[in-house]
């Protein structure tokens, strides 16, 4: 009997156990239908919703956390924050071991890119762009809605942005799925050093930063620039263009294979120039024919300077506390340069979450983007979502289609790349809470069984929990309620019927101010 070797072929054969597709799939289903069987029987754990802890300031905090070291709340998952304690939550967070949400691995694991990125890479190049893309945006959107490890996927979303990559350049629809997958994932909480190393070999990076056409005497310094500027030393950190020079001389010879070999990192020593090179910030001089190992020092001396290391502490506190206070930056940096660290992101991530996010007078105010403002929303209402066209053409039309920043230096952090582009979120909103939205659904009505809201007034109240995570008597709630409760007066003088009145007052919620920052 042969061998199955791949995720395809045990789907087909219907021996995952505990779906119950076994007759479907026995029965000759197409690819379709597999897939549409797969997500009515792997859906995500069932929501629960609570009444909320009494107390409100508790309760903030745990929000506050929630919104900013992940992407927002699951049904109950801020009265277990509050119960655990804050510290305690994002403790279990960095250790990274929870269980999975099995909507994960079902959903991810079945796409088609998943599992050809897993056993034969060089088999995406005859694939379809648009699925290609379309995939491994899907890929990003399920772990972030669905996975248990919230920590891991907001920084899994740092880093994609951090080393960003450009998919409509080139080849890069083909070598994405490799990037995302074997070069960032492995070391999203891990060894900077290691994930620096692994994008300085990826295909992918080594294409849209031209770094495959640099040689001796055609030197081309794209990827020098931005491996200084953008993804270690930071801009105006004080190298000059002669280091870049030396840097991008390093890295001659460092490409990409061809024909059957184009998913693979190539080192062709006729491409390197051999000469002796010193690169003055760093003060590391390589004498001649070292080779390869000339980039591979470059490597190592920029992801443990200390330069790096604050740039990385800034970078990561504006991302999670909306400033970069000098104290929590510093305290960061320090612990990513601790000898004998294992996992430097993990340390340097500490601080920042147990010193500084849990300190909210050293946080400032942010403004979701459109991922964050998708899954967060997602996660709250307890979305039942593929993840796919429908969706990313919301993310495109709120002005983040993953993977499609041309710049390398990843989509804007800033409010002010945001707030201008308001009304694709409101209908977002809108589109999710009137399940308008194809491969996405919302079901209200467990939320209101739960909380034995049997009448409109207190349908709100547990619109009010489940999104905003506030009481809606809340003071910091009155001109919104004041606003809601006069779109109610509105739609019951218009006969609107409940079920579509309570979807108005859910978008609504999603479209405030309230939840559209965190």
């Amino acid at each position: 009997m042969a061998t199955i070797k791949t995720r395809r072929e045990l789907i087909r054969q219907g021996i995952f156990s505990g779906v119950g597709l076994g007759a479907a799939l026995i029965g000759g289903a197409g690819c379709s239908e597999i897939r549409q069987g797969l997500l009515k029987a792997t859906g995500p754990n069932p929501a629960k919703w609570e009444p909320a802890l009494a107390d409100a300031s508790s309760l903030a905090l745990a929000m506050h956390v929630l919104n900013r070291a992940g992407f927002g709340q699951r049904p109950g998952e801020a009265n277990r924050l509050i119960s655990m304690g804050a510290g305690g939550w994002l403790e279990e967070q960095l250790a990274d071991k929870l269980p999975e949400d099995p909507a994960v691995a079902w959903r991810v694991n079945s796409l088609d890119i998943q599992e050809i990125e897993h056993d034969d890479p060089d088999e995406l190049y005859v694939h379809d762009d648009g699925q290609l893309v379309r995939e491994t945006e899907q890929a990003a959107i399920l772990r972030a809605t669905y996975s248990t490890h919230q920590v891991r996927e907001m920084m899994a979303d740092f880093w994609t942005n951090h080393f960003n990559l450009y998919v409509l350049k080139g080849e890069n629809r083909s070598l994405l799925p490799i990037d995302t997958e074997q070069v960032l994932r492995p070391h999203l909480l891990g060894s900077f050093e290691e994930m620096l190393t692994a994008s300085a070999h990826s295909p992918a990076m080594l294409t849209y930063l031209d770094n495959r056409e640099n040689r001796n005497g055609v030197a081309n310094e794209n990827y020098a620039r931005e491996i200084l500027e953008l993804h270690t030393l930071g801009v105006n950190s004080g190298y000059s263009q002669k280091d870049i020079q030396e840097v991008a001389r390093c890295f001659t010879g460092w490409t990409v294979g061809g024909g059957f070999k184009r998913s693979q990192f190539e080192y062709n020593p006729s491409f390197h120039d051999d000469g002796e090179k010193y690169i003055p910030f760093l003060q590391l001089r390589l004498k001649p024919n070292g080779g390869q190992k000339d980039a591979d020092a470059v490597l190592r001396a920029l992801a443990n300077h200390p330069t790096t290391a604050r740039f990385l502490a800034k970078k990561i506190c504006r991302r999670v506390l909306g400033d970069a206070p000098p104290e929590i930056v510093e305290k960061a940096a320090n612990a990513f340069l601790k000898p004998g660290t294992v996992a430097p992101i993990l340390a340097l991530l500490r601080p920042i979450l147990l010193d500084g996010l849990l300190n909210q007078a050293l946080c400032k105010p942010i403004v979701k983007r459109p991922l964050d403002l998708a899954v967060s929303a997602f996660r709250a209402l307890a979305a039942d979502t593929d993840g796919g066209g429908a969706v990313q053409k919301h993310l495109a039309d709120m002005g983040q289609p993953l993977y499609q920043w041309p710049m390398p230096d990843g989509f804007p952090e800033k409010a002010s790349a945001w707030t201008s582009v308001l009304l694709p979120r409101w209908k977002f909103a809108l589109a999710l809470a009137s399940n308008g939205m194809p491969g996405t659904k919302v079901n209200l009505e467990p939320l209101f069984k739960d909380l034995k809201a049997d009448s409109l007034a207190l349908k709100l109240k547990a619109l009010g929990q489940a999104i905003l995570g506030k009481s809606m008597d809340s003071p910091e709630l009155s001109e919104l309620k004041g606003q809601l409760q006069s779109h109610v007066q509105k739609a019951q003088a218009d006969s609107v019927p409940e079920q579509i009145l309570t979807a108005e007052l859910a978008a609504l919620m999603i479209a405030s101010p309230q939840f559209q920052g965190k």
